[in-house]
């Protein structure tokens, strides 16, 4: 029987063999374990590690800056809206208006904007009103530059009473001057941006000649059509929505015509700092009474 020759491997012959592969082989090595991976790992954990710090500083500072931007835009607007009753040129105030309707219709075309748009000839100016605007000065702004336009006589019942008295005896021919009632009506609107601030201007101007009403969303609308119909009065204290809603009501005998004079409660501003000129109405209401003649008055 002949011998098994011993396999290369199994030889002991106390030589170390170096055993060497080709490029051509391939070794599997686990993907955790690729240099590429280690690398990758290492590139995501330097923007935790070194570059989030410096990017949370940037944005603090960036918000920061953003944050004192709004609030100088806010002050500047606030200084804008007060001093804007003082202003000389009319022109500059409906500039001011229009610019209030572009920022809030910016989805309209220039064409459609300047159907909106008020001329510098609807507006008055009343800088030369030198007091400080404020309720207690109302009534001296009124009676100072449209003392004409309200109606004469006292409102204290007992002199009236005495003037009905002697009107009694007076001849036929003093019989046949006009009366009050029979007289062209020409209303002043004040308009303001709420229903409690427009209660707090009727206060200030019930001692007027004539007295004036309260025209809000808080009465029903048939009182409101009653009193507009029946008032002797000539002052409107009202909200642009619900002196709207009473015009274009089909029993109104108040048409926008007998507006002539609207005055905006400009210089008021709320807890907010918003004032008449943030409200959608005030711009829809001014407009239809100004197609019609109105002037515009900024208190």
């Amino acid at each position: 029987m002949s011998k098994q020759q011993p396999i290369a491997d199994d030889l002991d012959d106390g030589l170390e063999y170096d055993v060497g592969l080709s490029e051509s082989e391939e070794v599997d090595v686990p993907e955790t374990e690729t240099p590429l991976d280690l690398d990758e790992e290492e590139k995501e954990q330097k923007p935790e590690e070194e570059v989030t710090p410096v990017s949370r500083k940037r944005r603090n500072s960036e918000s920061n800056s953003l944050k004192e931007k709004k609030k100088i835009k806010m002050e500047m607007d606030i200084e804008s809206k007060k001093n804007l009753s003082l202003e000389e040129n009319p022109e500059v105030i409906a500039e001011f208006i229009n610019g209030k309707i572009r920022r809030k219709n910016q989805n309209l075309s220039a064409l459609e904007l300047t159907e909106l748009y008020f001329n510098k000839s609807e507006i008055r100016s009343t800088s030369d009103f030198k007091e400080t605007r404020n309720l207690d000065n109302l009534g001296k702004f009124i009676t100072t530059k449209f003392k004409n336009m309200l109606p004469k006589g006292s409102n204290n019942k007992k002199d009236n009473k005495k003037k009905k008295g002697n009107k009694k005896n007076q001849t036929n021919e003093t019989d046949n001057e006009p009366k009050d009632d029979q007289e062209e009506r020409k209303f002043i609107a004040i308009v303001s941006m709420s229903a409690i601030r427009a209660c707090d201007i009727h206060r200030a101007t019930k001692d007027l000649s004539g007295s004036s009403l309260k025209i809000i969303n808080k009465n029903k609308l048939s009182v409101d059509l009653k009193l507009v119909k029946t008032t002797r009065s000539r002052v409107l204290c009202c909200t642009p929505g619900r002196l709207i809603k009473v015009l274009n009501n089909e029993d109104s005998e108040l048409s926008k015509n007998e507006i002539k004079i609207v005055i905006v409660d400009n210089s008021y501003l709320d807890t907010k700092k918003q004032n008449i000129w943030d409200i959608n109405e005030t711009f829809e209401g001014l407009k239809a009474l100004t197609k019609e003649g109105s002037k515009v008055y900024l208190y």
